[in-house]
């Protein structure tokens, strides 16, 4: 594992993109959401480029960032963090199914590359930020380092199975079948279904603003944070849309009945997945269930165009639980040097973790 300045992003494009043509990794750690990511960032965030090697060709490349931070705003902590910048204001966007670029299947032996390195080589951190990754990747077994998770579930489903004419109601449940069924008829009164996807980046980021206006109103009138609160979220967006539509792998669609537009979905394509990222439904009229008749036109979309799986990605609710009936977690994972700080914070949460889960 080696880690060495940004080299011109020219340069770094070339060999990511060379990763990605053969690469299983997901298109968060794909050069349109990365390159997008490093030309996005004030240049104070800028990370280093971390190479795992076989002889003199790079097998693995990832971003890492320094940051240094407080540990309960006390303790000062120096931090790397992969292909994230380590301050909540520009991580708004959310990496997820996060790694390394790689044409080897190998992961279990570049994460474990990543482990020693940090262990033996990493002087100057005393903690390794993992955001976003699937939890398998990477343990801290056989290691002195400790380890902080936080784990999130996420939904997804197969698209495999899916009949052009039955659509996507034989992998639901029958509550969820007989909701969609409620949902689609009283959609169709008010006109007939349609999905239309933005073909130029004009339409897309017109699209764009009207899934921001409807996910901000839903979100502010049930008193939660939106995810256009922070202002990098939404000037990201709008650049990775323009690069996305222009290589094919990112999808902003509405879904209408007759002329009353229900609900936008942004997604992104890579491998066969479809990560469904966010979404804005005019939900003013709840018998209606917009999101269930988006996701169903969208899912049935897919499976004819030949993807294979449907990604809701990490956090739970009612639809992520009816549409996606494999369950499975992603972590925010912090592995840390046993330092005096980190033992004691360790020591406490063991103690008291236990007795939260009484409460």
């Amino acid at each position: 594992m080696v880690l060495e300045p940004l080299p011109p992003l020219d340069d770094l494009e070339r060999m990511w993109r060379a990763l990605d043509a053969t690469g299983t990794h997901s298109f968060f750690v794909s050069w349109t959401w990365i390159g997008t990511w490093l030309r996005a960032l004030p240049p104070a965030s800028a990370p280093s480029l971390l190479k795992t090697m076989r002889g003199t060709e790079a097998v693995a490349i990832a971003l890492l960032a320094r940051r240094r931070t407080k540990l309960h705003g006390i303790i000062p902590v120096r931090q790397c963090w992969l292909n994230g910048s380590g301050d909540p204001a520009l991580d708004c966007i959310m990496i997820e199914h996060n790694g390394f670029a790689s044409a080897d299947s190998a992961s279990g032996e570049i994460y474990s590359a990543l482990l020693r390195w940090f262990e033996a080589e990493c002087d100057d951190a005393d903690e390794l930020a993992l955001p976003g990754i699937e939890p398998g990747a990477l343990t801290n077994a056989n290691s002195k380092l400790l380890r902080a998770d936080r784990m999130s579930p996420a939904f997804r489903t197969s698209l495999a199975s899916v009949d052009a004419r039955a659509g996507i109601e034989p992998l639901l449940s029958r509550n969820a079948r007989q909701q969609l069924r409620r949902s689609l008829r009283a959609c169709e009164r008010k006109g007939p279904l349609s999905l239309e996807i933005a073909r130029d980046t004009k339409s897309a980021l017109e699209y764009f603003d009207a899934m921001k206006a409807m996910h901000m109103r839903s979100w502010t009138r049930r008193g939660r944070r939106h995810a256009f609160a922070d202002p990098f979220f939404e000037m990201f967006h709008r650049a990775l849309i323009a690069r996305g539509l222009e290589e094919g792998n990112v999808d902003l669609m509405r879904v209408s009945a007759g002329r009353y537009a229900l609900g936008y979905l942004y997604n992104f394509r890579r491998n066969g997945t479809v990560s469904s990222y966010q979404s804005g439904f005019d939900d003013s009229e709840a018998e209606l269930r917009p999101g269930y008749v988006c996701h169903a036109l969208a899912m049935a979309h897919y499976a004819a165009a030949g993807m294979t799986q449907y990604d809701f990605l990490a956090g739970a609710n009612r639809l992520k639980q009816s549409f996606g009936p494999e369950r499975y977690e992603l972590c925010w994972r912090r592995l840390r040097k046993p330092t005096r700080a980190f033992r004691a914070e360790d020591l406490a949460r063991r103690i008291l973790d236990p007795l939260r889960g009484r409460g």
